[in-house]
C-alpha cells in the first residue's frame, strides 16, 4: 500500500524534530481499540498536520463514529483551500486558535459507507455524495483529509451519476461560503435561490450584485447562486476568464487589472439597484476597492472573505464571512441551499461544477504538495488529490 511504504521512510521527521509511528498513535490520532472479528471495520489513514511550523505526516487514525444525523464517507477525491496552507504557515502565531495535532481539508467527494440511524430513509450505502466537511470545528474526524470522515448530513449532498467525484468536490466549500455572504442576515442579506426562482434568471430590471473575483472558486459559487436566486452579478476577473464567468451567469466582467477599473464600475452600476459587494479576494486592497464603488453609489455593505479595513466611508460597512456560520448560527440557510436547492440543482444542470480540477496526485503523501501548489497561485482551478 502506497501510504504504508510512505510511512516507512518517512518515520514522522519533521523539521528539527522527530514525530514517530508511536509518538503518532499515541499523541494525535490515538488507534482505535481492536474491533471484534464480527464487527472488522475498514483501515483509516489521515494526512494530519502534527504541530505549528510542521509539515504534514500521515498515520492511522481510527474510523470515526457516525451519528444519527451524520454519515460516514469513504473520500474518493479532496480538493484543498487556501485555508489549509494559510494554518499551517500561521505557525505559533494563534490566529487560528487551533488544538494540534489536527486533520484539515474541507471538500470532498466518495462514497457513503455508513449512514445514522436518523437517516435510513434518506441515504444508503454506496451512494454518491460531495459534502463541506467539519474537522475546524468538530475535531479531526470530521476533517476530509483521510480516508474515511464523518460529515454532518446538512453539509452534504448526493451527486448525480454524471458528475465526477472529481467534479464535485471542488464545489462544497465555495458553496457554503457563497451563501454565507450572500444570505446570511449579518452579511449581504439576500433571498436565496428556489427551484422556482432558478427558472426565471435575472432581467436588465433584477436587483445587481457587484462581485469582485468572479473567476476564484467562490467567486464562481457566487455568480451561480446569486444569479439563480434572480440577481444580476458584476464581476471583476481577468481578461481569460470573461467567458467562464458569463458561462456562469454573470452578466457584465471587468478586467480588475485595467487601471481605471472603479470608475469603470460605477459608471456600469450608476442607476441600477446595487444591492451590496461580494468581496471573493478579501484583499485590503480589493475591499477599499469594492468601498469606492459603493460610496459613488451611496454606500452599502461588503461581504469579505477576508480582510474587514476600518478606514472605510461612514456610508460602507464591510463584514466578514464564515462559511459555518450557515449550519451554526442561521441553520434555516444551510438547509435551504444544502438541503432544498444544491441536490435539485446538480440534477437540473442549474449549478454546474467550477472551477476545473488540477489534481497533484493520487494518495494522502500528496496533501502537503497540494497545499504547496495552492499556495503557489491557481487561477480558474482548485487543487485536488485522488484517494481512491
Amino acid at each position: 500500500m502506497q501510504i504504508l511504504h510512505w510511512l516507512s521512510w518517512a518515520g514522522y521527521q519533521l523539521d528539527a524534530g522527530v514525530f514517530n509511528h508511536q509518538e503518532a498513535s499515541q499523541h494525535v490520532l490515538a488507534s482505535a481499540k481492536t474491533e471484534s472479528s464480527s464487527n472488522i471495520q475498514p483501515r483509516n489513514y489521515a494526512a494530519f498536520l502534527p504541530s505549528e511550523d510542521a509539515q504534514i505526516a500521515v498515520a492511522e487514525t481510527p474510523f470515526p463514529k457516525c451519528g444519527a444525523e451524520e454519515l460516514i464517507v469513504k473520500n474518493h477525491v479532496v480538493a484543498v483551500n487556501p485555508v489549509d496552507w494559510k494554518i499551517q504557515d500561521a505557525g505559533h502565531s494563534g490566529r487560528f486558535n487551533l488544538t494540534y495535532p489536527i486533520v484539515l481539508g474541507q471538500d470532498l467527494a466518495g462514497e457513503v459507507v455508513e449512514v445514522g440511524s436518523s437517516l435510513q430513509d434518506e441515504f444508503q450505502a454506496g451512494q454518491r455524495v460531495m459534502a463541506h466537511a467539519s474537522g475546524l470545528g468538530n475535531g479531526n474526524a470530521y476533517g476530509a483529509f483521510q480516508l474515511y470522515t464523518v460529515v454532518k448530513v446538512a453539509t452534504a449532498s448526493l451527486i448525480p451519476d454524471e458528475i465526477s467525484f472529481s467534479e464535485a468536490a471542488v464545489l462544497p466549500l465555495s458553496i457554503s461560503t457563497a451563501a454565507a455572504g450572500l444570505f446570511m442576515k449579518s452579511t449581504l442579506g439576500l433571498r436565496y435561490p428556489t427551484t422556482e426562482s432558478s427558472h426565471a434568471r435575472a432581467s436588465g430590471n433584477s436587483p445587481t450584485l457587484l462581485l469582485w473575483g468572479g473567476s476564484s472558486s467562490v467567486g464562481g459559487s457566487v455568480i451561480q447562486l446569486a444569479s439563480a436566486a434572480g440577481y444580476t452579478v458584476i464581476t471583476t476577473a481577468s481578461s481569460a476568464h470573461f467567458e467562464y464567468c458569463k458561462e456562469l451567469g454573470a452578466a457584465h466582467v471587468l478586467d480588475y487589472h485595467d487601471s481605471d477599473v472603479v470608475s469603470a464600475l460605477i459608471a456600469l452600476l450608476k442607476g441600477k439597484d446595487v444591492v451590496g459587494a461580494y468581496d471573493a479576494i478579501g484583499s485590503d486592497e480589493t475591499v477599499h476597492q469594492c468601498a469606492t464603488i459603493l460610496h459613488a453609489l451611496g454606500g452599502g455593505t461588503i461581504a469579505s472573505v477576508g480582510a474587514a479595513p476600518d478606514d472605510l466611508p461612514a456610508d460602507v460597512a464591510v463584514t466578514r464571512i464564515s462559511s459555518g456560520n450557515i449550519f451554526a448560527l442561521e441553520p434555516e440557510i444551510g438547509k435551504a441551499v444544502w438541503v432544498e436547492y444544491v441536490p435539485w440543482a446538480l440534477n437540473s444542470g442549474g449549478l454546474v461544477p467550477n472551477p476545473k480540477a488540477l489534481v497533484v496526485g493520487k494518495g494522502l503523501e500528496n496533501v502537503q504538495k497540494g497545499l504547496d501548489r495552492q499556495k503557489q497561485g491557481v487561477s480558474a482551478r482548485k487543487v485536488e488529490v485522488v484517494l481512491a
